[in-house]
């Protein structure tokens, strides 16, 4: 009999669990998403879209899908912001109802007039979503006044079976409002900067200057004279290019006279880039400024003229000076092998590594090397960076090197690699502050802050340990007394 009574039971409670967890946990779910999508105004996915319309009454925008990318046709031909549409659709499948229906289709039907009193007998902005064929279509917003509280905006979903009188929070409309200029793609120049394989930049009374992407990820410097490129300067100036976007469209369809007053028929600025493996180009030219220090501006594969902020500008205007790599030695610390300090063309003392890492002096003997100072002088000798260039030469018996004191350098520094490559550190002329130094860029003499050179010239008591005696007055090695 208990049995049967725990049996009963057993199946009560499973049977309780069940109604549980089908009604109040997962049915539940599911009238939580069921109402979720009630409220909503429009219901779809952004994958289905396949044009957007706005019709703000006396413009119409219509944007459309093309492969991978969206178009503007309509009012004008032209590209459009890609994210700019993915969170316009985004917004728009968010755009949830408030409220009850303030008119029922009922009452609509029977007095259309009464949409006069809610702005939606002239709507001030009609949005209408195209899906793809085979999608249930959907019906246009038409957005009337705000509330006299301004919090909401009145809404009708025309041409619906049950045209009712809604409202939606009027920020949600804000974010719907939107115009050609938003919706256009406004970028100064579009492509991917880690794409760009060469460019070529052209002032107006200034040379030109070339650079094409090295092998191992740097810029070489090609024109006006061939050095290593600052990488990083160069990447960030293409990197803010690439994220730029003009705030002003002045001219849609300019004719040549509109060019020349523009500055841009003999451009102050012309930028070339070639991009990708088959080198496509790209031209950006700059001409007449504006009062407020912007200037006028064409991409040469679109038509329009437009403003460039003075900040980009600013930025595409570096001289060739300021494009040039400033290390004066590339050192890898893991890579070095041997480091010498040489001083009045006498050696001062030298030393090498071994496989283990660790560093000896080789002159003078019986000495003990300080290894963290090698560590440290390598890591500084990287560091060390030009603020200017005081002469280059296209060759090294055309440099002066008599009038920086580098004739007779008063010290060096010779780095040598695993490979068997050497850098090496000229220190010439040294006087206010500043010292004329020659690097791995034999064909130039470089200017550095003399606290920095004064700090990597290292004496033969900072990078070892002098000979201690043991009773008899001999020298002991300190490495073997250890």
């Amino acid at each position: 009999m208990r049995l049967k009574t725990n049996l009963v039971i057993s199946v009560v409670f499973i049977a309780l669990l069940g109604f549980v967890y089908f009604y109040e946990i997962r049915g539940g779910e599911d009238r939580r998403v069921e109402a979720e999508r009630a409220r909503q105004l429009l219901d779809f996915s952004e994958h289905e879209v396949r044009s957007l319309t706005i019709d703000h009454g006396d413009t119409l925008l219509v944007v459309e899908r093309q492969g991978d990318v969206w178009r503007l046709t309509a009012p004008m031909q032209t590209d459009a912001d890609g994210e700019a549409i993915e969170r316009l659709l985004r917004a728009l499948g968010e755009v949830e109802l408030e409220g009850e229906p303030l008119r029922d289709s009922s009452s609509v039907a029977a007095d259309p007039s009464i949409l006069v009193g809610y702005g939606l007998d002239k709507p001030r902005l009609r949005v209408h979503v195209d899906l793809l064929e085979g999608v249930k279509p959907l019906d246009t917003l038409r957005f009337g006044d705000d509330t006299p509280t301004d919090r909401f905006t009145y809404v009708q979903r025309g041409g619906a079976a049950n045209p009712e009188v809604l409202r939606v929070r009027a920020w949600r409309f804000d974010n719907l409002n939107k115009t050609i200029f938003d919706l256009r793609d406004r970028r100064v120049l579009a492509f991917e900067s880690d794409d760009v394989r060469r460019f070529r930049l052209q002032h107006a009374g200034e040379p030109t200057i070339e650079a094409s992407r090295a092998t191992e990820g740097g810029w070489l410097l090609e024109a006006p004279l061939v050095r290593r490129g600052d990488a990083s300067k160069i990447n960030s100036i293409l990197s803010s290019l690439q994220n730029a976007k003009t705030e002003r469209i002045l001219l849609e369809q300019p004719a040549p006279a509109d060019l020349a007053a523009a500055g841009l028929a003999d451009a102050v600025l012309e930028l070339t880039l070639w991009i990708g493996e088959d080198r496509a180009e790209k031209h950006l030219l700059l001409g007449a400024a504006t009062e407020k220090g912007s200037l006028q501006a064409l991409d040469t594969s679109r038509p329009h003229v437009f403003l460039v902020d003075s900040t980009l500008v600013g930025q595409l205007q570096t001289p060739v000076a300021g494009l040039r790599d400033k290390q004066i030695l590339h050192v890898e610390a893991d890579d070095v092998t041997a480091v010498a300090l040489q001083e009045g063309g006498n050696l001062l003392w030298s030393a090498a590594r071994d496989s283990a890492g660790t560093w000896s002096l080789t002159t003078p003997s019986g000495r003990a090397a300080k290894s963290w100072r090698f560590s440290s002088l390598l890591a500084d000798l990287d560091a060390l960076e030009a603020s200017r260039f005081a002469a280059d030469a296209a060759a090294a018996d055309r440099l002066p090197l008599a009038t920086f004191g580098l004739d007779a350098p008063q010290w060096s520094i010779v780095v040598t690699r695993a490979d068997g490559s050497m850098a090496t550190l000229q220190v010439g002329a040294r006087g206010d502050g500043e010292a004329f130094v020659m690097g791995d860029e034999a064909l130039s003499i470089s200017v550095v802050d003399d606290d920095a050179v004064e700090g990597l010239h290292l004496g033969l008591d900072d990078v070892s340990t002098p000979p201690t005696q043991d009773p008899d007055g001999a020298d002991v090695d300190p490495a073997a007394a250890q």
